[in-house]
């Protein structure tokens, strides 16, 4: 059962300010980073969306911290607007042209490792979410031929199992 937007009993402050964000503007954004020393990329997702609207929740990696929470949030602002992602498909919108941006739903073993607080709000209720790719300069995402290593590392595949 999802939790409760009104019940703070036993709650920390960060539990507070998620449940606070998803009532007052829909959804919550997470921003997850590497501590110093720690390899690996970055990510921010939603949490709410599934909740509010229906709509899959979203995870972005591999950009700063401002870039991913922005993408995000532009995300969740067309989706309130009633806008609909869809996987497999591109989306010219969420970045300026020409970039496209492009969807796949995240299989759901990797939750854990990369989306635990949304799982923290959710408990035992299932709910999608999913992973929104960028490409890199030359407009390659990163499953296509010729996309940057760097950006096809930035972005782990979490629609394969």
């Amino acid at each position: 059962m999802t939790r409760s937007l009104d019940d703070y009993s036993g709650l920390s402050a960060p539990d507070v300010k998620v449940l606070d964000d998803i009532r007052k503007h829909s959804w919550h954004v997470i921003g997850v980073f590497p501590s110093q020393g720690e390899a690996g990329p970055g990510w921010a997702f939603s949490i709410g969306m599934f909740h509010s609207f229906a709509h899959p929740e979203v995870v972005v990696f591999g950009l700063d911290f401002n870039n991913c929470t922005k993408i995000v949030n532009e995300i969740g602002l067309q989706i309130r607007r009633g806008k609909r992602f869809h996987a497999r498909q591109e989306y010219a919108e969420i970045l300026n042209d020409p970039y496209r941006c492009s969807f796949r739903e995240v299989q759901r073993q990797h939750y854990r490792t990369y989306l635990g607080y949304a799982l923290w709000f959710y408990q035992s209720d299932p709910f999608p979410v999913a992973q929104c790719f960028w490409p890199d300069k030359a407009g390659n995402l990163p499953w296509e031929a010729g996309c940057n290593s760097d950006v096809r590392d930035a972005q782990p595949l979490l629609f394969l199992p």
